[in-house]
């Protein structure tokens, strides 16, 4: 997440989304009646025997419903047309939809921002500067070292095999070896706790084979991946594939299950505390660590409360996906907990 702008007399905000994560916390943080302001297109029909042609025009609106469309990888909010530009383009009063993707600069407006909802936005900027991931591309002749940031990738480095089909078969092979364990050694020195190793041909099967031979230990957790080419484009590639996909996912998961663990021990130990109203009797008497919460429930007085309340107490507030598991649980919690 990029913040362009931030006004807190008129509780204006412009920011850019920059990944899907990001779009998804807007899902969740523009509720009814906020007025946004984006980029889109508009059919404009000259007359009713016209049809009409699409027109890029700047739209506002009142804000009755936002969601994610995860298929399309776009943030869909729809109301109310307040105001327009080219004017002669736009109708005020009648219904529309902007489809922000990643990159789209987008416009909110609240009546208040919760501190708790800017903390999230910030931590969404500083997330954006961390490696999420390592990705090392290569092939037989050199290898990309490279981190997985919120904004996008980040190339360390590249490591070079110097090999050469001409060399006598002994040095090639001592050479190929001393190639490996330089990818092995930028492996070792990432910052991140999951590399994945991509490229074409065999050669991430022989680097596999030698990291399994020699009974290397090596402190990450690497997975295998195909990719095209050793270069950006295989990175990009990489980045899109099941395999990296399923591992972003599960470590997003596994957050949650430890979150609902820790809540579900409680319960059985007959200290647990959830539903908004018990919550809220509770804090100040109790020492909780966390809030967590659907992002189904967030914009709902009582809960809006509730998450006010524990953020001035310094409470951290974790925000749940109300379709994973994790949050499919939580429901059975009245969808708050404290734990």
């Amino acid at each position: 997440m990029r913040i362009i702008r931030f006004n807190n007399v008129s509780n204006f905000l412009k920011v850019e989304p920059e990944t899907i994560d990001d779009l998804y916390l807007l899902a969740i943080i523009i509720s009814k009646d906020d007025v946004v302001e984006a980029h889109s297109t508009r059919r404009f029909r000259p007359s009713e025997e016209d049809k009409g042609e699409q027109k890029d025009v700047m739209i506002k609106i009142s804000v009755e419903r936002a969601e994610m469309d995860k298929n399309a990888a776009r943030l869909r909010l729809s109301g109310r047309i307040i105001e327009g530009t080219p004017e002669e383009f736009v109708t005020l009063g009648s219904y529309h939809t902007l489809n922000i993707a990643a990159r789209d600069p987008i416009d909110i407006q609240k009546a208040e921002w919760k501190d708790y909802i800017l903390k999230r936005i910030r931590q969404a900027v500083l997330d954006a500067k961390k490696p999420r991931l390592g990705v090392i591309v290569l092939d037989d002749e050199k290898a990309i070292v490279s981190y997985i940031k919120g904004y996008g990738i980040d190339i360390m480095s590249e490591i070079y095999s110097r090999l050469s089909k001409r060399m006598k078969e002994k040095d090639f092979e001592r050479r190929r070896v001393e190639y490996f364990d330089d990818v092995i050694a930028a492996v070792r020195n990432m910052s991140v706790d999951i590399v994945v190793i991509a490229g074409p041909g065999f050669t991430k099967e022989d680097i596999k084979k030698h990291i399994e031979e020699k009974g290397l230990k090596i402190e990450k957790r690497i997975v295998y991946a195909p990719a095209s080419d050793a270069e950006r484009s295989g990175i990009r590639e990489v980045m899109q594939s099941p395999e990296v996909t399923k591992v972003l996912e599960s470590e997003h998961v596994k957050k949650e299950f430890e979150y609902m663990n820790r809540l579900l021990l409680s319960v059985r130990a007959g200290i647990g505390c959830y539903g908004a109203g018990d919550i809220s009797r509770k804090m100040g008497s109790r020492q909780f660590s966390a809030i967590i919460v659907n992002d189904n429930v967030i914009n709902e007085q009582e809960i809006k409360d509730v998450l006010d309340k524990a953020d001035k107490l310094g409470v951290k507030i974790e925000i749940f996906n109300s379709e994973d598991d994790a949050g499919i649980q939580l429901k059975n919690f009245s969808g708050i907990a404290a734990v």
